[in-house]
């Protein structure tokens, strides 16, 4: 009995360290800490472009969407943080330089461009953090079984909102 308690013990050990190995050896699509900064930026970038919209929408379909987005996209971000947190993850305060030029293009777009550009912006954001979490979703995503986990369900979500904006892109052009 001790000899089988010995032995299993050494096996937990390998695959732990295995575990661990894998991250490093890069076997996985993306770090944690990649996905986190990357998903962080997209989704502070959805709320701060949901908030122009609210200001700038001309069309009311365009201006309640926007407003959805500061909406869950708040409660994402809260989510996140809250993972990130317990895990010792950082989540930058900053855009990502992608973020922040869709994000600028909508600050200086005139009242008659706005609603078109921030549709085609939703739309390009909306496809972009599907791909990202779905990568993180994946077997091999990222090493940390929570953040897949995450991935995982804020997916549907996504989609949703992919299909909103592109059914309100066609509205507006």
């Amino acid at each position: 009995m001790k000899t089988l308690t010995k032995v299993m013990m050494v096996a937990f050990t390998m695959l732990s360290i295995m575990g661990c190995k894998k991250e490093k050896d890069g076997n996985y699509q993306m770090d944690n800490q990649s996905f986190v900064t990357q998903a962080s930026s997209s989704n502070n970038f959805e709320v701060q472009a949901g908030a122009v919209a609210m200001a700038k929408a001309q069309n009311a379909a365009v201006k309640y969407y926007g407003e959805h987005m500061v909406t869950e996209h708040t409660a994402v971000g809260n989510e996140m943080k809250s993972l990130a947190s317990a895990k010792g993850w950082v989540i930058e305060a900053s855009l990502q330089p992608k973020e922040q030029a869709n994000l600028q293009k909508l600050n200086n777009s005139d009242a008659t461009a706005f609603d078109r550009a921030f549709m085609e912006i939703m739309v390009a954001s909306h496809q972009d953090a599907i791909t990202l979490f779905s990568n993180a979703a994946s077997d091999n995503g990222v090493f940390d079984p929570d953040l897949r986990e995450f991935a995982t369900v804020k997916l549907p979500s996504l989609k949703a909102h992919l299909e909103e904006a592109i059914s309100l892109q066609a509205q507006v052009k």
